[in-house]
């Protein structure tokens, strides 16, 4: 009687688990990072949110433990979205340098990490049109116009903190110094329709 009751609950057990483990980040509006001490402030990814704007944009907030006024202008902010390809949006890290944002496309990868695709500048004044960043108080925000969204399509988010170096536009990531992601490229991605849905939806 003790060994079937052990076999019921190990049985149990197995069924719990899956569904235990589908609930980590399941959230699609936001991801959460872990302070590391370890790292400058202004480096420390703490979180990523999400947001529509009143002029129909989506807006991708970083929030960064600390904030850089002046320095290595080789640093940037990066927010990396996946959505029938992959794109790069990124600005300096620093305030001094500006905020001009640059756009970057790539192949959509799943098994490759970020620094093994080649980035190619795209022209933001057509396709992109719309696309902007701005610096916010320790953080930054990214917005992309909705209508540039495919809702049938998936789509998947993550931002970095990187040292860069760009080449005859082409982007050469140099070394990522924190990152907020949820794991591999299936794990990221939902449908378009849901994240904004759940955007739109009340806040709990």
């Amino acid at each position: 009687m003790m060994i079937r009751s052990f076999i019921v609950l190990f049985q149990l057990l197995l069924m719990i688990n899956p569904a235990a483990g589908m609930r980590i980040d399941a959230d699609p509006r936001m991801i959460i990072s872990f302070m590391d001490r370890s790292l400058p402030p202004e480096l420390d990814i703490l979180r990523v949110t999400t947001d529509i704007s009143e002029d129909n944009h989506l807006i991708f907030r970083v929030q960064i433990r600390g904030e850089r006024i002046s320095g290595d202008n080789n640093d940037y902010v990066l927010l990396n979205i996946q959505h029938e390809k992959t794109y790069v949006l990124m600005i300096p890290l620093s305030k001094e340098a500006g905020e001009t944002i640059r756009i970057y496309e790539g192949e959509l990868l799943p098994t490759n990490q970020l620094t093994s695709i080649a980035f190619t500048e795209s022209d933001i004044n057509s396709e992109h049109a719309g696309f902007s960043a701005r610096h916010i108080n320790r953080g930054v925000e990214f917005m992309v116009p909705l209508d540039w969204i495919n809702f049938g399509a998936d789509f998947g988010f993550d931002a970095y903190t990187i040292s860069a170096t760009i080449q005859k536009h082409v982007l050469h990531i140099d070394e990522i110094h924190d990152q907020a992601r949820r794991g591999n490229l299936s794990i990221n991605q939902v449908p378009a329709i849901t994240l904004l849905n759940a955007i739109c939806s009340p806040k709990k």
